[in-house]
């Protein structure tokens, strides 16, 4: 319902009504309610209402042209704050008084002329301008300039900063992952998506980076029972986007949509493992943030896809290759109205004790611990591994205090392993998953790897090192003899050809790699090596059936219903093709005959 000025003023108690014409030096000609407003009514007419906007300080200002240029005509407090830094005073207490501040409970005696064109009204009760007067006051008002992004040439230099740049490090990391999967080393649990003890060790070791934090800081080895773990980062990343992918299935071996990847350009594959990240419902980014308890409860926590979209809207307004704090981006995407949830009742998110620690009482659960929270998890655990963000970090512990007035923060380390994500830059490889661009060349990094391949079907390392991608590669079609040779073997061609793997991608890697053409024993082994691994193939599934004799056979066989339908592969049995077994069955019973 659209209120009016007239309408608010009569819904205010008297003394509201008083401490408005005492701030505007106006005196009724009748000490009652109808008077009162009679005289505020003339006081908001012509010329009047444009020197009481002129009256505010600046900040003021800015408050009243944000909520009359509103489409809901309220004031977010939230917002405002988010973009300038601080909240208008709607009351100026003596200093004794101090704790009537801002928008919290206040005394009229003490109120300033912000309340002349903001009202508090409604339940629970928010600052709203009444309908008419915003629209007189948007004739004066000037609407204020959309916010945009501050961003950095560089992030701020402090102690123990790590600068992780990602982009080539994702392209890399994106096709070991696949071949370790290939290899059946990538040993995932079905529910939580976390790898196994031994499938992290060897998802580590194939981080051409490593993870974001070394073994020493991220599993100390002294560590009291009492003290916090950063643990694996990367390793628990690339686990869960290749299961959203479905890249892995449910026996941790590389699935169909997998092997076809290893054929894909690297971006495209990661810009897939990303657009199936934003809309996937299984996991959780804010599980990873353990110290905070009662998330176990799927009707508290919110949908997961629209959190990851406020972010990725709020992402396209960034610009690319420039430096954005993390603050900044938090701030900017309140107020721009990126918001989003993260709890349906804050009152069941807790630390270390639910009755004194929850995250429903005053000053406990605000944007900057749960909200705040999620970002970071979304953009260090996962837009980073996928090369979109670089980023700028710190160890967790002493890099935010907000939580520390919290009951129970006095015990916790940090709140979150991601708590020292300082700062990011979206990558052209992020501009491209996002949307920003539409195509992608990755500039590849100078590769120092040099290959011979001999006419004895050995490929010997002359010079470098073989990225772990590249190592699987050669693995998958040679059996090491040396740790910088490989031999190709038949076995492994053919079983490489059976799934799906391209000879044409391998013999380009080598000759990327190699001064020399290949010798021809290597290409004639491509050639027979192909046409063996598709010498056969699977055209469907089939049912066996075993007559009673030799005649009932024939006599089956013969029927010219099925004559397409059922094959002798015995004397007295037939198989049939799983899809024709209906048609089979009508077709026996019509001769009376039955099948047990």
């Amino acid at each position: 319902m659209t209120m009016t000025l007239h309408d608010i003023l009569w819904d205010i108690k008297n003394d509201h009504l008083a401490f408005r014409l005492k701030l505007l030096s106006v005196k009724p000609q009748k000490p009652n309610k109808s008077g009162m407003i009679d005289a505020l009514m003339r006081s908001y007419a012509g010329e009047n209402l444009k020197s009481i906007w002129s009256s505010l300080p600046p900040l003021a200002q800015s408050a009243v042209a944000e909520t009359c240029h509103a489409s809901d005509l309220k004031f977010n407090q939230s917002r405002f704050q988010a973009k300038y830094g601080n909240l208008p005073s709607f009351c100026d207490p003596p200093k004794s008084k101090s704790s009537y501040s801002h928008c919290s409970s206040w005394d009229p005696k003490y109120a300033t002329k912000l309340n002349l064109l903001l009202f508090r009204f409604g339940y629970p009760e928010e600052y709203i301008i009444p309908a008419d007067l915003a629209e007189r006051l948007k004739a004066f008002v000037p609407v204020l300039k959309e916010l945009t992004v501050e961003t950095l040439t560089e992030p701020k230099q402090e102690d123990g900063l790590y600068l992780r740049l990602t982009e080539h490090e994702a392209l890399s990391e994106v096709m070991a992952m696949l071949r370790l999967c290939e290899q059946g080393n990538f040993r995932i649990t079905a529910k939580t998506g976390m790898p196994t003890a031994s499938a992290r060790a060897k998802i580590t070791a194939c981080l051409t980076g490593g993870d974001y934090f070394s073994p020493e800081l991220a599993y100390p080895p002294d560590k009291k029972s009492w003290q916090q773990e950063i643990g694996p980062i990367k390793p628990v990343a690339w686990s869960r986007l290749l299961k959203v992918g479905k890249y892995v299935s449910p026996s941790s071996k590389l699935a169909p949509p997998g092997i076809k990847a290893l054929s894909r350009p690297p971006h495209e594959v990661i810009q897939h493992l990303w657009n199936k990240w934003l809309t996937n419902s299984v996991f959780d980014e804010f599980n990873r943030v353990s110290i905070i308890k009662g998330q176990n409860s799927k009707k508290n926590m919110t949908a997961k896809p629209p959190r990851r979209e406020a972010i990725a809207d709020a992402l396209l307004d960034c610009p690319v290759n420039q430096w954005i704090e993390l603050e900044t981006f938090s701030n900017y995407m309140q107020a721009q109205g990126f918001e989003f949830e993260v709890s349906h009742d804050p009152w069941e998110l807790y630390l270390c004790e639910h009755q004194y620690g929850s995250f429903g009482y005053d000053g406990y659960g605000g944007w900057n611990i749960l909200q705040l929270r999620y970002i970071f998890s979304f953009l260090f655990e996962y837009a980073a591994p996928l090369g979109l963000i670089d980023i700028a970090y710190v160890h967790p512990e002493h890099a935010l205090d907000d939580y520390r007035k919290q009951w129970g923060g006095d015990d916790i380390q940090w709140l979150s392993r991601y708590d020292g994500l300082r700062a990011f830059r979206i990558t052209k490889l992020g501009a491209y998953c996002l949307g920003m661009s539409n195509d992608f060349t990755a500039t590849q990094p100078i590769s120092s790897l040099k290959l011979e391949v001999l006419p004895n079907l050995n490929i010997h390392i002359i010079s470098g090192d073989p990225q772990p991608a590249q190592k699987f590669l050669l693995e998958t079609w040679g059996k090491p003899v040396t740790k910088n040779t490989w031999h190709l073997e038949p076995k492994r061609a053919c079983e490489a050809v059976e799934r799906g793997q391209n000879i044409v991608d391998f013999v380009k890697f080598l000759s990327q790699h190699s001064d020399q053409l290949l010798p021809e024993s290597v290409a004639r082994f491509f050639k027979t090596s192909e046409s063996n691994g598709r010498a056969l193939k699977r055209l469907g599934e089939a049912q066996i059936f075993e007559c009673r004799d030799t005649n009932t056979a024939n006599m089956i066989c013969e029927q010219n219903e099925l004559k397409h339908s059922c094959f002798r592969i015995g004397a007295a049995q037939v198989a049939v093709p799983s899809a024709r077994v209906a048609k089979f069955r009508k077709v026996v019973k019509s001769l009376g005959l039955g099948i047990v």
